[in-house]
């Protein structure tokens, strides 16, 4: 029956005033009133003016990455792209290793 008179028709929501017994449009009874400026805070803290204060270094970035220096793209950052590269290697081959390791001991039978 409903398909023949269309899709029903949604209401506004609104709160209920429990002492006036009305229905008032607004915050809820029991909200804290510190959430509507917690939610100003964060919406002030990720506006687009809160973007401007960072300077654009994209030009700067492209220099340093495009430069023909025969070093490879994960290098070209400088020295703390370095140290990431070798601890990075080292976990990965010393992981390997301990993995073997651990089959290694595991297809061999244990004394009890």
């Amino acid at each position: 029956m409903r398909a023949l008179r269309g899709p029903a028709k949604k209401k506004p929501c609104r709160d209920l005033d429990l002492q006036n017994m009305s229905l008032l449009p607004g915050p809820t009874l029991f909200q804290d009133p510190l959430d509507s400026l917690v939610s100003q805070a964060l919406v002030r803290s990720f506006s687009s003016t809160a973007r401007n204060r960072l300077e654009n270094r994209v030009a700067e970035k492209q220099k340093i990455f495009q430069a023909d220096n025969d070093l490879p793209v994960h290098l070209k950052g400088g020295a703390t792209d370095n140290i990431l590269y070798r601890v990075t290697m080292t976990l990965c081959l010393g992981g390997t290793v301990y993995s073997l390791y651990c089959l290694g001991w595991a297809s061999f039978p244990h004394k009890k």
